[in-house]
């Protein structure tokens, strides 16, 4: 919708019956703004003065370099249409729901009922992920918009992306044995006769920040996503989940410091193996949500206070039992309800054969490079020392590869093949909407989540709130006034107290 305070718009409607054409003039002040309801709408939309008619016509024999330019401009101006004519129609919320859209109206509320709307949408699990479903916001004029959540929605929706096209589920499996041998060669008092763990900090920090940097990134997301089954990443931001990566930069924090701690303290060894154990927790993490999302065992969609506990344990149990379930070419099983996979059910994957496949190819190679890191002259060659508990690591990581690969084989027959195959005629795939899709002919109202997170920590002290904050940080001012005080006194502070 185009307006101005200073300017009435008038529309006036032209029809052009003989060539299909309806044309709509809206007047602000002395020009006109054109829209075109042709349906092929390929001319570019022009603003001109009522007295350079010909000077439409000049650009439209413009050099073929503008017509990208031109393309925007009418994508733009198509959309600033839709949303001037919506009031005069407004019957699109039942025109998708009679082709079988979910759609969740949301009308013109005050501020605190449209938040309590929006905190209600956004916990609750809307049918499976893959179901259409959409939110429309419709003000007082009848326009009716899509609703989408800013507030950082946007750029953690690419993260996500980008961390699940990268994701690589068999790196994260083959990694595991090599953590566990780093763990188990730590000593309390290795520090003390000089034998450091298997793997320096600095190699463990390089290994976690570069080559496996998408297989930790965005943990509790994944969770919240697969596990919870939380609607999207626009609601994820909207129940007050973190923008930032906590657990990795935890991670790469530990391991840095490990890096650079002193070899006379045991700070540096105790740093390096918590490292390798939040690392460990947070392939399982990753890998485990992927597999309890595609085996459909449910969600965890509790509202209570251990639900998000509830979940981070499940996930990392699954990626323990199931983590070969969690690798990207892993998949298809069978679907008898789906006719259009009956051939690909039949001829490649009968009952979950060609996963079954997938699985034991996986499971032999992380077996061969487990074996591989067991011989001596590899590990005098690479610098790593693997002999501390060399026979539990052994029979540990035996037993657990063949439960965890049986395990993963026979539950590859609820692998559902149908979900590589989804058609999206009416609605696009928007994670920053709550319900995760939107309409694409219809305009975004964009929803900031700090409206529902502007609540004051302490609501009992609003009215000597003032003062105590500037009582708090004059306290720490002064604090730090004094020790730098001592230090300019040549007194040796061995304690900040």
């Amino acid at each position: 919708m185009y307006h101005q305070s200073q300017h009435k718009s008038q529309p006036i409607n032209e029809h052009y019956p003989e060539r299909g054409i309806e044309v709509m003039h809206v007047r602000r002040g002395s020009s006109y703004r054109s829209y075109s309801s042709r349906s092929d709408f390929n001319e570019p939309i022009s603003t001109m003065n009522g007295t350079d008619t010909a000077d439409a016509e000049s650009h439209m024999k413009l050099d073929d370099k503008y017509r990208y330019e031109r393309s925007a401009i009418n994508d733009a101006q198509s959309v600033a249409y839709t949303a001037y004519t919506m009031n005069q129609d407004n019957d699109i919320v039942h025109q998708l729901r009679n082709v079988g859209v979910t759609v969740l109206s949301l009308e013109s509320l005050s501020t605190a009922a449209m938040m309590n709307y929006m905190d209600a949408i956004t916990t609750m699990r809307l049918g499976n992920g893959d179901d259409e479903k959409c939110m429309l916001y419709t003000d007082r004029m009848g326009r009716v918009f899509n609703v989408v959540i800013s507030g950082g929605a946007g750029g953690l929706m690419s993260s996500w992306s980008t961390s699940e096209a990268s994701f690589s589920g068999w790196i994260a499996v083959t990694a595991l044995p090599f953590l566990a041998r780093n763990v188990a060669s730590y000593t309390s008092d290795g520090y003390a006769n000089g034998n450091s763990m298997a793997m320096h900090p600095m190699l463990l920090l390089f290994i976690f920040g570069f080559v496996l940097q998408n297989e930790i990134s965005n943990s509790m997301l994944a969770v919240s996503l697969l596990v919870r089954g939380t609607n999207s990443v626009g609601s994820y931001v909207w129940r007050g989940g973190s923008l930032t990566d906590h657990p990795r930069i935890i991670l790469l924090a530990v391991l840095s410091l490990a890096s650079f701690a002193s070899p006379n303290y045991p700070v540096g060894d105790i740093l390096a193996l918590c490292g390798t154990i939040l690392g460990i927790l947070l392939l399982l993490c990753n890998l485990g949500s992927r597999a309890w999302n595609k085996i459909d065992i449910g969600f965890i969609d509790a509202s209570n206070i251990f639900a998000p506990m509830l979940a981070l344990l499940a996930s990392i149990i699954s990626g323990l039992l199931l983590p070969y379930i969690g690798l990207r070419s892993v998949d298809g099983g069978t679907d008898y309800e789906d006719g259009q996979t009956a051939v690909e059910k039949i001829v490649l994957n009968p009952n979950g054969k060609r996963a079954r496949q997938n699985v034991t190819a996986s499971a032999a190679i992380v077996a061969s490079v487990f074996l591989l890191s067991d011989v001596q002259l590899t590990q005098e060659a690479l610098g790593f020392n693997f002999s501390y508990n060399r026979v539990v690591v052994t029979f540990g990581m035996a037993g657990w590869w063949l439960l965890s690969t049986l395990l993963s084989m026979s539950l590859c027959h609820r692998l559902d093949s149908s979900k590589s195959k989804k058609i999206e005629p009416f609605l696009k795939r928007d994670e920053t909407s709550p319900v995760g899709w939107v309409v694409p002919s219809v305009p975004n109202i964009v929803i900031d989540p700090n409206l529902r997170r502007g609540k004051m920590l302490l609501p009992a002290l609003s009215y000597g709130s003032d003062f105590l904050c500037a009582l708090v940080a004059a306290g720490l001012a002064s604090f730090m006034i004094l020790l730098g005080i001592r230090d300019l006194q040549g007194k040796d502070n061995t304690a900040f107290w």
